[in-house]
């Protein structure tokens, strides 16, 4: 275990959002439907804007932001971003300004996280049918746009998967880690859903603090990098980096599929639909279709085809707003 890594991952400045450690449960009815002992890391619950795992990543990149007296948050994502939804909000939390940059356009009536949007003031613009290239240079114009109108503003990428927001899940595998060792849990591995990366990265520099062999397994339902493996790789070793520790990792060590990204991201699946139903139905526990029902579905295979023993984590990265979109 590296004392000082941790310490300086403590140290860093914090928005103060959130309810920490969020829940660590057993799931006797869905572990005895699919013939393993299930556990849930409960990241769906949490107090700001029902909450989801980007709140981790925001605490710190607003806690940075703040330090350094910005007041305004520009970021991006889909039409439903969960990620953009809790910059909004947790941006509103901490008294901030939000500029939000959406692919998609304007609907006729807002629902679910572009309700959320609206209801935390967020500025929210519409790109139409663009490229994640396409709106993180549409952030930096946006940037740039407010610097001229005399804000101090700032970034967030797509999924707030910068190093600095990739520690908010390093920061997390230690407290599921000691949560874990309290439980007397010792899993074959965690698996989470994954789409922009920073969840799995910080989770791997987590696990390396921490001293842990555990799998870490990403189910990745957007394909947003070319070469996933690589990419979280580069963001765990630039995340290790602030903390001025060096990783001894391989794209080896990087566990990620996208067998269940379906017809693409944002589009909900058959298997994505069963998984939501089969958990709703035994835990009262609920995922959306678009991000965690998909992860959900490729946990759930996971096991079914036996590459999983018991007991498994599924991490619960949040996002059930879009079942009401």
């Amino acid at each position: 275990m590296n004392r000082h890594a941790i310490n300086a991952l403590h140290d860093l400045p914090r928005a103060g959002l959130g309810h920490w450690p969020t829940p660590f449960h057993f799931a006797p009815r869905f572990s005895a439907d699919l013939g393993v002992d299930v556990w849930l890391k409960r990241d769906d619950v949490q107090g700001v804007a029902l909450a989801g795992n980007k709140l981790r990543k925001f605490d710190l990149v607003l806690g940075d932001a703040l330090a350094e007296g910005k007041n305004l948050l520009v970021t991006t994502g889909a039409l439903q971003s969960n990620s953009a939804r809790i910059g909004a909000a947790s941006a509103a939390a901490v008294g901030m300004r939000s500029v939000l940059l959406l692919s998609g356009e304007q609907p006729d009536t807002a629902s679910a996280n572009v309700l959320i949007d609206q209801l935390v003031g967020a500025e929210v613009r519409f790109a139409g049918d663009v490229s994640w290239d396409y709106l993180n240079a549409g952030v930096n114009d946006i940037v740039s746009e407010f610097h001229r109108k005399e804000y101090k503003p700032f970034a967030a990428p797509v999924g707030c998967s910068s190093p600095l927001g990739a520690l908010g899940f390093a920061r997390g595998f230690l407290e599921l880690h000691e949560q874990m060792e309290t439980a007397g849990v010792k899993p074959s591995a965690i698996v989470h859903t994954s789409t922009s990366g920073g969840t799995h990265a910080g989770l791997l520099v987590g696990r390396a603090l921490s001293g842990s062999d555990v799998r870490i397994i990403g189910i990745d339902v957007g394909a947003i990098h070319g070469n996933p493996s690589q990419a979280l790789l580069e963001l765990a070793n630039q995340s290790a980096a602030r903390l001025q520790v060096t990783l001894d990792l391989a794209t080896t060590d990087v566990e990620i599929t996208t067998d269940h990204l379906g017809e693409g991201y944002a589009i909900p699946s058959e298997a994505g639909n069963a998984a939501i139903d089969l958990l709703a139905r035994n835990e009262a526990v609920l995922v959306d279709p678009i991000y965690s029902g998909k992860g959900l579905a490729g946990f759930i295979d996971l096991v079914r085809s036996g590459q999983l023993d018991g007991p498994v984590v599924f991490w619960h990265t949040g996002g059930y707003h879009a079942l009401f979109a």
